[in-house]
């Protein structure tokens, strides 16, 4: 591949700078390849080489906006495909589809026939749920390499197994996914990742136990150890730490923006469904999972003195003014993000239901849809999707997911009872079987006069950022409704909180 070392050389210092942020990039100290960018000379700033490794280096620390801007600078200073490939995936990753082909078509011209760009397209593409294009892209590759009678490079395997499930040629995605695992010293996220597109084709083909197989051995890799005792204390502690008597002389944000519109509530819930309706609405729009407030509420909890009553205890961040600076910081930003005219903008980070309360100080005008489902087929479809465990560790056995059920509904109650905000509980198995109703009430509760685009939020070709991402890009459907029934032996023992939907 074509890239950006063998520039001509340079002063001795910039040959310093550059080979220091290769060596730590090359053993992945990626936080500490940007250290040597302090106090960079002027004449520096634009070498395109040093700018390139800036934007590698914020990619791989998920920095993408910084990332972004730093390898477009590098691609305006001198014209090179390896900045153009971390557009590339940069943009694929926040679901800037158009953007992220656009930067192929730019790398193409580069790299004619280029595989690694040849397999972003087809990345791109089939996140995107453009499974046809996708497949017009890398099939060429497959037949070359089978008329070559050679293996399939890693990065072809991965994006062709994928697509033979879209295409419903399970057989042949878990054999190609089995050789995958099998190659020595294959990285362990691959095979997580290999091992859980095995469980959904096994899933998809009624071979269950078979799936639940598979997605036992990937949840087994990476397993983080989960205490549903400790969970539930802390759960207990942040119910109590938010009470309305306390909440009541916290902080609160003078903002009065309707913009801000949060999704709680488990993952696996339909929270995917729900933003893609309200972003098919002419003047509402979703931003995936920001993390803005989490991060809000991280800075909050380092400086919180429990020994101190509210406001007093929030330390640095106990006035008015705070916390009316990060509400209209994050209003700006959404607003930047979402489409123009977009008047109602979907949050749907997994962690909201613990933000509730934050979220009401932060934004009093705002309004949150609480997503429910069956705590049985949540725990089954999180247990076969493959999450980051370091973040919901719950989500690799079935009982820790019925617990973790459990707790978000005590939190959601307690939101419900002791805020004024509004907050509507959306039931994933009405959603899909009564559209003509839940779709119209979804969309007044947000204010909005009812769009028949919303009807059609598969139609987008927005890239869903999600494990959901290959389902909201067709039609409703209501086949997930009572997945649990194909798991009942699996189930057995495992005790679910009660789960009834409304009358």
């Amino acid at each position: 591949m074509q890239n950006l070392e063998g520039l001509a050389q340079p002063p001795s210092k910039r040959n310093r700078i550059v080979r220091q942020m290769r060596e730590r990039l090359g053993s992945s100290r990626n936080a500490e390849a940007l250290e040597p960018l302090k106090n960079l000379p002027r004449r520096l700033e634009s070498d395109p080489e040093i700018l390139f490794l800036k934007a590698l280096a914020l990619e791989r620390l998920g920095r993408r906006p910084m990332a972004i801007a730093a390898a477009e600078r590098s691609v305006q200073a001198m014209e090179h495909a390896d900045p153009m490939l971390v557009l590339v995936r940069c943009h694929r990753v926040m679901g800037h589809t158009e953007e992220a082909l656009r930067w192929c078509d730019r790398a193409e011209r580069k790299l004619p026939g280029d595989e690694t760009v040849a397999f972003l397209r087809a990345g791109t593409l089939e996140e995107a749920g453009q499974f046809d294009d996708a497949t017009a892209v890398m099939e060429p590759y497959v037949r070359k390499y089978e008329a070559l009678g050679r293996p399939l490079p890693m990065g072809l395997k991965l994006e062709w197994s994928k697509l033979l499930v879209h295409q419903k040629r399970f057989d042949d995605a878990i054999a190609l996914i089995d050789e995958s695992v099998a190659v020595p010293d294959v990285v362990p996220d691959v095979v997580t990742q290999q091992l859980h597109l095995k469980a959904k084709a096994c899933d998809r083909q009624s071979e269950y136990a078979d799936a639940w197989d598979a997605a036992g051995q990937a949840n087994e890799i990476s397993r983080v150890e989960f205490d549903p005792d400790l969970y539930e204390e802390q759960v207990s502690a942040l119910i109590d730490n938010w009470s309305a008597e306390r909440m009541a002389a916290f902080p609160i944000s003078l903002c009065m923006s309707e913009t801000p519109v949060f999704i709680a509530g488990m993952p696996r819930s339909g929270t995917s469904l729900i933003d893609q309706i309200i972003d098919a609405h002419p003047r509402g729009a979703g931003v995936g999972e920001l993390a803005q407030i989490e991060a809000f509420a991280q800075h909050l909890a380092m400086a919180y003195n429990a020994d101190l009553d509210p406001p007093d205890c929030f330390g640095r961040f106990r006035s008015d003014h705070r916390w009316t600076k990060v509400a209209k910081d994050y209003d700006r930003e959404i607003g930047k993000l979402a489409s123009p005219g977009a008047e109602r903008i979907v949050n749907k980070a997994l962690g909201n239901n613990k933000l509730v309360g934050l979220i009401a100080r932060l934004f009093p005008r705002t309004r949150v849809i609480h997503a429910m489902r069956d705590p049985r087929d949540v725990a089954i479809s999180c247990y076969m999707g493959g999450f980051n465990n370091n973040l919901h560790a719950w989500t690799t056995r079935v009982e820790w997911a019925a617990r973790a059920w459990e707790q978000s509904q005590r939190m959601m109650d307690h939101w419900k009872a002791t805020l004024d905000i509004p907050i509507l509980d959306v039931h994933y198995e009405r959603l899909v079987s009564d559209p003509d109703t839940e779709f119209p009430r979804l969309i007044e509760f947000l204010g909005l006069e009812w769009d028949d685009r919303c009807r059609e939020f598969y139609k987008s070709r927005r890239t869903v950022r999600t494990l959901s991402y290959d389902q909201v890009n067709r039609p409703l459907y209501t086949s997930s409704v009572s997945r649990h029934m194909n798991y009942q032996a699996m189930l057995e023992g495992i005790d679910f909180p009660a789960y009834d939907l409304p009358v």
